[in-house]
């Protein structure tokens, strides 16, 4: 049946072979793997592949047009990095499968491996998008969040945090020309001019902010909104929300965002100007708690080479 399947390419009946597969060899087999599975033999379809006459760049060159153009048979648009290498997971299933079936992979095609250099999501934003989102915080609606945007604007792309460590930060955590990280990963940034100088304006806003308050929070980031939560703690999902909304008023447009977050690619700008700037690996991965900066060889993984 799985020879027959693979002749005619009948995405259907090798989906269930391969769930089959693994519901006998896996003790918690991941219901996704079918399901993309079936879109790859679909797109081999599409192709006009003939089993077993497929090229050795088969899967990368699925990879690669599912990023920019989704799934085939889907709703079209780019994928994000994590579902790109969720599918590419999920096909490395097929190679046990066919050996088990009877019918072994041909040899000659490659399984590309893990975070490829063209889907990795070690992307900083351009310069000139910094520039182009930086600038619209001025004209940002409200105002009222204006201050507060810029601030988590240089904390990620600035100084390198991710967003919870951003967000966690207290007043007491500014100490002029540093600033003290908590939590997991205690350590002390050196704070660049712009960052210096957003805060500078921002403290006054914010203890202002922190006097609507019967207890006045500690926390650096306060809510400006006019509403009863001025003065409390900004939440992980109301920044996320302002940074789409900040985003779209820029002009930063979806196909921009295919590869990381856009939090992530800032904290990623950070650590670029802090290596352009000389700054030795050992101390970028101290201040931005990214140990990853230490294993060999991640710079031509990511494509930066």
């Amino acid at each position: 049946m799985v020879g027959e399947a693979l002749a005619t390419w009948n995405e259907r009946v090798l989906a269930e072979g391969v769930w089959a597969y693994l519901v006998r060899h896996r003790r918690r087999p991941d219901t996704v793997v079918p399901h993309m599975v079936e879109r790859f033999v679909l797109w081999l379809a599409l192709k006009g592949r003939k089993w077993p006459a497929l090229e050795a760049g088969d899967i990368l060159a699925y990879l690669l047009e599912i990023k920019q153009k989704g799934f085939p048979g889907g709703p079209p648009g780019p994928l994000a990095p994590a579902t790109v290498e969720r599918a590419r997971g999920a096909l490395g299933y097929l190679w046990p499968f066919l050996e088990w079936a009877g019918h072994p992979m041909p040899p000659h095609v490659e399984y590309p491996p893990r975070q490829y250099p063209l889907l990795s999501g070690r992307v900083p934003i351009p310069e000139e998008v910094w520039e182009r989102v930086w600038q619209a915080t001025d004209h940002f609606t409200p105002a009222y969040w204006r201050p507060m945007l810029k601030v988590v604007l240089v904390m990620l792309g600035e100084v390198g945090l991710n967003l919870r460590e951003a967000l966690d930060l207290w007043r007491d955590d500014v100490r002029g020309e540093v600033l003290l990280v908590r939590g997991r990963r205690l350590r002390e940034i050196p704070l660049s001019p712009l960052a210096q100088g957003v805060l500078r304006e921002w403290l006054p806003v914010r203890d202002y902010l922190a006097s609507h308050q019967p207890l006045p929070f500690p926390h650096l980031l306060l809510s400006p909104a006019p509403t009863k939560n001025r003065g409390k703690p900004l939440t992980h999902p109301t920044v996320v929300v302002l940074l789409k909304d900040l985003l779209r008023y820029a002009g930063y447009k979806e196909e921009d965002r295919a590869r990381a977050s856009f939090a992530k690619r800032l904290r990623w700008r950070a650590i670029r100007n802090y290596l352009k700037a000389g700054y030795p690996k050992d101390k970028v991965a101290y201040w931005t708690g990214m140990r990853s900066l230490l294993m060999p060889g991640w710079e031509k993984e990511a494509g930066w080479e």
